[in-house]
């Protein structure tokens, strides 16, 4: 994109969801780490399976490789700007006022990226006591608001 004026409530929805999505791709899950032992991980060969009588080894899902998703990492400069993407909703949101808008608008990535565990997009909102087509206006909104950002602040995207 050559101009900062290009961008819509459509263009920042869909860096917004590829910038959370690919923080959960690559960055994984946040909190402390599963216990690991201090012992090295035993992989038995295909001779190591036979030798013992195990027969052949199987995986879960025993996928091909054309089955298998193929993730492309994105390139360095991308990352940057998708790590800014990350915190468009405190600047352009929280720091103007807005913690409500960030709110809801968090609450559908959390529902648009996929993340489907715990509660549910509407469970989540009528706990908040929002209507769903309310909660996609606050979102429309929320997306013009960081769209006039970025544009006044010259914001381009990579």
């Amino acid at each position: 994109m050559s101009r900062e004026t290009d961008w819509t409530t459509k263009r920042v929805r869909a860096v917004l969801v590829e910038a959370v999505t690919w923080a959960r791709q690559y960055a994984g899950p946040i909190g402390p780490a599963a216990i690991r032992g201090s012992m090295p991980v035993y992989k038995p060969t295909l001779e190591d399976h036979l030798e013992e009588g195990w027969g052949l080894p199987e995986v879960a899902g025993d996928e091909t490789e054309e089955e298998r998703p193929m993730r492309v990492p994105v390139d360095p400069a991308r990352a940057d700007f998708l790590m800014a993407a990350l915190s468009w909703q405190a600047v352009y949101l929280v720091n103007a006022g807005h913690p409500g808008l960030a709110k809801t608008l968090s609450l559908w990535l959390h529902h648009a990226t996929g993340k489907r565990g715990g509660k549910g997009f509407d469970t989540m909102l009528k706990q908040r006591r929002i209507s769903r087509s309310h909660a996609y206006r606050i979102r429309d909104r929320a997306l013009g608001l960081i769209a006039q950002g970025l544009i006044a602040d010259g914001v381009r995207d990579e």
